[in-house]
């Protein structure tokens, strides 16, 4: 199975236009979403994704409270923070508890596509058998 995504944030014009411009890479299959802290939980305990794209104020918490649990449970699992909350303060408490890049919504997005453009690339190089053919 081709790279599975799961796009956390409450804003659903966002997740929407994110997930369409994320089925446009080549590689990805399964683009989930979750507009809380809860229903990502649950999201990756029932189908573990390979990158969780994670907002940091969500309507049950902070984004930041699930990464290091994350991580825990799924060790290969990415995590890309996506906010509009760019301060360094968050970044640093973010890459500290174990995020893998962190992304200012208003100036990051493009750079965010492209990290997400060269996992998948080293996903399926690293596992041919998962490439569409």
């Amino acid at each position: 199975m081709p790279y599975k995504i799961l796009v956390v944030d409450d804003s659903e014009p966002i997740r929407i236009r994110l997930c369409s411009l994320l089925a446009g890479i080549p590689g990805t299959s399964t683009i989930d979403q979750a507009g809380t802290l809860s229903e990502a939980l649950a999201r990756v305990r029932l189908c573990p994704p390979e990158l969780v794209i994670l907002d940091l104020h969500l309507p049950d918490g902070l984004g930041l409270e699930i990464i290091a649990s994350l991580k825990h449970t799924n060790p290969g699992l990415r995590v890309a923070i996506l906010t509009l909350f760019g301060y360094s303060n968050y970044r640093q408490r973010c890459l500290t508890l174990g995020a893998d890049w962190f992304f200012d919504k208003a100036c990051q997005f493009d750079d965010l596509l492209d990290v997400v453009r060269q996992q998948v690339d080293l996903y399926l190089a690293a596992n041919p058998e998962k490439s569409l053919t």
